[in-house]
């Protein structure tokens, strides 16, 4: 993994492009998007049918009812995280496209196109962080610029995500608080353990524990999960 900080492969200008084809050379890579251009839709089911196809297909039918744009226009991707529950993620063809479009102009292969935050959530409730199959928080933050995603799970499955906005502290305190009391009313729960990878914040914080306090949330020790902040992700 290497990072090198621009201003987003959606958002970069001459100097950014030339500088980072420097880097990647004629050699292949793999991109994570950070979840600016991302929707996430977690779905429910009384009953959920076996095979991905047939998953793939129940999670569009569901989606076609609640999501008002056309879907043709975007990459969708289904993923099951357990029990009777499905992952429904979005991504538009346009910045897709943008991203396959750069790599097509300079001398670099594109393996693959993946999500930062759902990276993190594979490596930290899917096993893939030292530590982590028997026990892991009950949610995660990512911070990535002004982008914080909140993921909630239980039993290592994610039941609700949510992306806020923040340029300083205080708002993160403010949305994060938001989040929580909207998960405590609706879902009748209530995270006390968190995991929290920073990214590359707009903000510093002045006291980050005192953060978690007023939040009534522990810090979850990621061992080596310095190594998995996506630092850089565009």
């Amino acid at each position: 993994m290497h990072s090198v900080e621009t201003r987003g492969m959606m958002n970069m200008s001459v100097d950014d492009a030339g500088r980072l084809a420097s880097v990647l050379g004629n050699r292949s890579w793999g991109v994570f998007l950070r979840s600016d251009p991302f929707i996430f839709n977690i779905f429910d089911f009384e009953h959920l049918p076996r095979g991905a196809k047939k998953q793939r297909e129940l999670a569009q039918w569901r989606l076609e009812k609640v999501f008002p744009e056309d879907l043709s226009n975007f990459i969708h991707t289904v993923l099951h995280p357990g029990g009777k529950r499905l992952l429904s993620v979005l991504l538009p063809l346009r910045d897709a496209g943008r991203v396959e479009d750069w790599f097509r102009e300079h001398p670099a292969s594109l393996t693959f196109l993946g999500n930062s935050t759902l990276e993190l959530m594979n490596r930290l409730w899917a096993g893939g962080l030292a530590g982590m199959r028997k026990q892991s928080p009950q949610v995660m933050i990512e911070l990535d610029h002004q982008l914080g995603v909140a993921v909630f799970q239980e039993s290592s499955r994610p039941y609700y995500m949510r992306k806020f906005r923040c340029d300083s502290e205080q708002m993160f305190l403010m949305e994060v608080r938001k989040t929580l009391e909207y998960v405590k009313s609706n879902y009748s729960r209530t995270p006390r353990s968190v995991a929290f990878f920073p990214g590359r914040p707009k903000f510093a914080f002045s006291n980050q524990a005192e953060i978690w306090r007023q939040l009534n949330l522990t810090p979850f020790a990621i061992p080596g999960g310095a190594a998995f902040a996506m630092s850089g992700a565009g």
